[in-house]
């Protein structure tokens, strides 16, 4: 239903991310090693996969900028969702359906996925989901299995993490979250992705199976 609102902590389940088959290339660096074993991440991009959790809409040079399959076994498992090296990517019947929702400031993102030979590229298309989007619509106050974790010093903000996985009302929102785009962000609730009820129902139709971890959310009052 469109007067709904849900949440996701998707982001939350390792195993879109758990040897996937594929390795990755920064900008200005040289492929990562055809191996399941990460690397320590840079600075740099540690604050990039940062901003994007909490909503930030990135450029495109701080993404990724391709990938390559190395074990086609296990990247042919792959579903729709998936992680690239921190950062949430789509393919397939999820795509689609994304481009028919409003993103406010976001955006799907289209990067190249090759084949070992790392010139061969496959079909596609594939996109990294740059949120772009935030609400400030979670209440913590009247939310349950909720836990404060911390208060930045300068601004004031909260940061709560909600349970790995909600039931619905568990998470409370204000009517405001209502307004505005189907997916967005809320800097204040770690790991948690919020949409709308027809994106949440379109999604669900299109039945993907992927264990996206929904509960509805209980709107209260502004």
């Amino acid at each position: 239903m469109a007067e709904e609102i849900w949440v996701s902590s998707v982001r939350s389940n390792y195993l879109l991310g758990n040897k996937l088959g594929i390795r990755e290339k920064h900008f200005g660096q040289d492929w990562a090693p055809p191996q399941f074993e990460m690397g320590a991440p840079t600075e740099e991009h540690m604050k990039n996969v940062n901003r994007a959790s909490q909503g930030e809409k990135l450029s495109r040079e701080e993404f990724v900028e391709s990938a390559y399959v190395f074990d086609q076994k296990r990247w042919s498992r792959v579903k729709d969702l998936f992680w690239v090296d921190g950062f949430i990517a789509v393919k397939g019947k999820l795509a689609e359906l994304l481009k028919d929702f409003d993103f406010g400031a976001g955006a799907l993102v289209e990067f190249p996925i090759y084949e070992m030979d790392k010139t061969t590229q496959l079909s596609g298309p594939f996109y990294f989901l740059n949120f772009g989007s935030q609400k400030y619509c979670f209440v913590p106050s009247e939310s349950q299995r909720v836990t404060f974790l911390a208060r930045n010093k300068k601004t004031g903000q909260e940061l709560w993490r909600g349970p790995l996985e909600p039931k619905d009302n568990d998470i409370a929102v204000s009517v405001a979250g209502l307004e505005g785009p189907d997916l967005w962000v809320d800097p204040k609730l770690k790991s948690a992705i919020f949409m709308s009820g027809a994106l949440h129902d379109a999604i669900e139709a299109a039945k993907l199976k992927i264990d996206f971890r929904f509960a509805r959310a209980r709107i209260v009052p502004d």
